[in-house]
């Protein structure tokens, strides 16, 4: 009996192997070793504009469903606007898989992709993009046919074999030679084992299959599970619903399940700057507050100019870290005991402590709180930890006064011996 599967992010995996895969799949794009040149990026964006095209299409394409049918579909006769939205690889998947694709062929002498289940080749077209040679299969021939309008629109269908016809009889007609066959159609456990089977034969050495919707029925469930249980995969990864089979000799057997990435870099980015321009403003309305008191101090008939010290002169500060752990977000604010002894206001001070010791439930709702309180965000960093993104935030607060403190003339301040300063120098 194999291990379970491991649930991991793809920063917590340790085999590079995996690693490599999981951190083109999930990675942002400072993670990743390869660069998408103006000639990708036009051609992704042909594609996307081409699936928002489709997907305001009044077409209609009478399908030959020779997989496990459909549960959304009543009948044959299908709206591509519909296939769009619920049959397509997403953006996302579709641009990971290329990614992906780009880096294993700076790593390998053969790269040549078969694709099981073309449907309107949108994803098709995405494989295309990495320059690997790529074969689809499709089982109707209309469907087919609108895949190849697709291509032709794209300008990529010079670099794309179709076939049409049912998967097991193309597969006794192939010869094999394949470094990656993408299972996208048929959604059959049965017929999946079968399918599977037979690709065994066919992969070049360090190849592997990737399997669409693993989870979409009992049948592919208890197929992955049979798969796992297969001795020849001795390594496997499940990733957002679909399943990664290696035969890997040189490895030891290893199971995973890929975590999503618990902030997505569009996310991340957006976070970033509104906690930046939220720190700026903040910083801007403190300038400005204190440029109207010392204006009205100075306007003041009959005042004297001294060296009175205002307010606006002194402040204590705190610390503030925000990240995501499990898909939950993580906020801690924390203050350095010292505070206790430079605050003159212990009022304030009592507030600070009782502050850190609530539990946020988003970054908002931690500089809301905070803003209430009088703290503001001084500056904002991010750094890269083992779990993850981390930001950092140096947050102050105004006070009255502060009294001086020196910790290392403290009485209670252990020296390198163990013994106790005198706060005297020798």
């Amino acid at each position: 009996m194999k291990q379970k599967e491991i649930n991991k992010s793809w920063r917590q995996i340790h085999s590079p192997f995996l690693f490599d895969i999981a951190r083109h799949l999930e990675g942002g794009g400072k993670y990743v070793e390869v660069g998408v040149n103006s000639e990708i990026i036009e051609q992704v964006a042909k594609i996307e504009h081409l699936r928002q095209t489709l997907s305001r299409s009044s077409d209609y394409i009478e399908v030959e469903d020779f997989g496990a049918g459909s549960k959304v579909f009543k009948n044959n006769l299908r709206p591509i606007k519909k296939i769009v939205s619920i049959v397509l690889q997403q953006k996302n998947v579709a641009f990971s898989l290329m990614r992906l694709l780009l880096f294993w062929k700076s790593k390998r002498s053969s790269c040549r992709i078969l694709e099981m289940g073309t449907s309107l080749g949108l994803t098709t077209a995405y494989l295309a993009a990495s320059g690997w040679e790529v074969e689809t299969w499709e089982g109707c021939r209309n469907t087919s046919s609108y895949a190849r309008r697709n291509w032709k629109i794209l300008g990529c269908e010079e670099s794309i074999k179709c076939k049409t016809g049912k998967f097991e009889t193309l597969l006794n007609q192939d010869k094999g030679g394949w470094d990656v066959v993408f299972l996208d159609g048929h959604h059959d456990g049965l017929a999946t084992l079968e399918y599977i089977e037979i690709l065994k034969t066919m992969l070049n050495k360090g190849g592997a299959i990737l399997i669409d919707d693993i989870d979409w029925s009992e049948g592919m469930k208890a197929a992955w599970i049979e798969l796992l249980e297969d001795a020849h995969w001795n390594v496997t990864m499940k990733w957002r619903g679909k399943g990664w089979l290696f035969n890997r000799v040189e490895d030891f057997e290893q199971h995973l399940k890929l975590r999503k990435s618990y902030i997505p870099l569009s996310k991340f980015n957006k976070m970033k700057r509104f906690t930046i321009v939220f720190a700026a403003v903040t910083m801007l309305m403190s300038s400005q507050v204190q440029a109207q008191i010392s204006k009205s101090e100075n306007n003041t008939k009959g005042k004297a100019e001294s060296s009175v010290i205002t307010s606006e002169d002194f402040k204590i500060y705190g610390e503030m870290t925000a990240f995501e752990l499990n898909g939950k977000s993580v906020v801690k604010i924390s203050f350095d005991p010292i505070l206790n002894r430079i605050g003159a206001d212990k009022k304030a001070i009592s507030t600070a402590y009782e502050i850190s010791n609530v539990a946020y439930a988003s970054l908002g709702q931690a500089l809301n709180v905070l803003s209430s309180n009088g703290w503001y965000v001084d500056a904002v960093w991010t750094t890269l930890e083992r779990s993850g993104t981390v930001q950092h935030f140096l947050i102050s607060k105004k006070v009255s006064k502060l009294s001086p403190a020196s910790p290392w003339l403290d009485k209670n301040t252990h020296n390198k011996n163990g013994g106790k300063e005198n706060g005297s120098r020798k």
